[in-house]
């Protein structure tokens, strides 16, 4: 695999939020210098972005009661809870070029006005899929049984069945997004089988069905990673081979999220061993994703510029080269949030600009056929960009 280099992503102290810190944001990001020009070596600090300060408590703590994934193993197949229903003529038609962008708004807080104009704006921009976070179900899975549970159950239900009906009738397909930094560490993994559970059973179990299931948990942000990066780095792949695996028989197309030096381009991502395989975890990670073909993996290429030794395309053509040939494609993710530095975000940059952008990295990647679209980190901001 051809390694390029290129400038680290920009990354958080991820200590682990208290109530207080939620309120307000908690952990940094540190822009790490280039490694080909270190004497201009550039160290800012900005806040914790937008998904971090609308995560539900629930995706960050352990609940104990769950920590024995035997749990799950005693579960019965999320298949044979109901009957299946057939899925939904307003499906939207699969295309074989991504274009999709984040919603970070707690389902249960997504009113129907803020739902159409969300929905409606992401159509007439060019947007087909959704990626809808559903770490706020977690509040509803670690309730004791009961009626209480159930009805919240239901009411979740029938919030994402009326979300994926309107995002389907204006051609829009959606995905249940989920995840955070310590999601593959001991005693939290439950998280991600609980909402792969929920989604599996959902679209069993319902006419409007979502699409796939994607992951961004990020463990390089965990306070500890420093130091343990290899040991961390071998959890989230073990993690993703499990999510593979307990998705056999399920209609969900799969996606990763992971930053773009997990292919060897930054110390921050070393080689480790899985199994017998010395490598790094991007390729850990293609090797798992193989193993259920149609599988993305997102790459947060976040430059405001495609062109250039630090932009876009140079950070994010080792990916699509490495997965040439493979049973993976790899989506680049651009990014339009505020509060961050320049050279990572189209915030405030015309919207022409943005397309200017973009236009050039589908061209640069046109002939791969590795390459599978792009996407927008976050819908609304990116809907902001005129």
């Amino acid at each position: 695999m051809k390694r390029m280099k290129k400038r680290h992503i920009a990354i958080r102290n991820g200590t682990l939020l208290s109530l207080a810190l939620l309120g307000i944001g908690a952990g940094i990001y540190f822009l790490y210098p280039d490694r080909r020009a270190a004497s201009s070596a550039e160290v800012s600090a900005v806040p914790t972005p937008y998904s971090d300060r609308h995560i539900t408590l629930n995706a960050i703590i352990a609940d104990p009661r769950f920590s024995d994934l035997r749990f799950f193993r005693k579960e019965k197949s999320v298949a044979s809870v109901r009957s299946p229903l057939p899925k939904s003529e307003l499906r939207a038609a699969p295309s074989s070029s991504e274009n999709g962008t984040w919603l970070w708004t707690p389902l249960l807080e997504i009113t129907p006005e803020y739902r159409a104009s969300i929905i409606k704006g992401a159509a007439e921009n060019g947007v087909r899929t959704i990626y809808l976070s559903l770490d706020s179900y977690l509040d509803i899975f670690v309730l004791p049984e009961g009626e209480e549970k159930e009805a919240k159950r239901e009411a979740f239900d029938r919030a994402l069945e009326a979300f994926i009906r309107e995002a389907h009738a204006e051609g829009l397909s959606v995905d249940a997004e989920g995840g955070w930094r310590n999601w593959a560490e001991s005693g939290h993994e439950y998280k991600a089988f609980a909402i792969l559970d929920y989604a599996a059973e959902y679209n069993r179990t319902h006419a409007e069905k979502l699409r796939g299931l994607q992951y961004d948990i990020e463990p390089y942000l965990l306070s500890y990673y420093k130091g343990s990066e290899r040991a961390v780095l071998r959890n989230f792949i073990a993690l993703t081979h499990a999510i593979v695996g307990r998705l056999e028989g399920s209609d969900l197309e799969l996606s990763m999220v992971i930053p773009e030096f997990y292919d060897g381009t930054s110390d921050l991502a070393p080689r480790f061993f899985y199994g017998p395989r010395y490598a790094y975890a991007f390729d850990h990670l293609l090797n798992a994703l193989d193993r259920r073909p149609g599988s993305r993996i997102i790459v947060m290429a976040y430059r405001s510029s495609a062109l250039g030794e630090n932009g876009s395309i140079a950070i994010a053509e080792g990916e699509v080269a490495a997965a040439v040939g493979r049973k993976t494609t790899i989506v680049v993710a651009q990014e339009t949030a505020g509060d961050l530095p320049p050279h990572i975000t189209f915030h405030g940059r015309p919207r022409s600009y943005y397309d200017e952008q973009t236009r050039l990295i589908e061209r640069a990647f046109a002939n791969k056929e590795s390459f599978g679209g792009l996407a927008t980190h976050y819908v609304n901001t990116f809907l902001t960009l005129r």
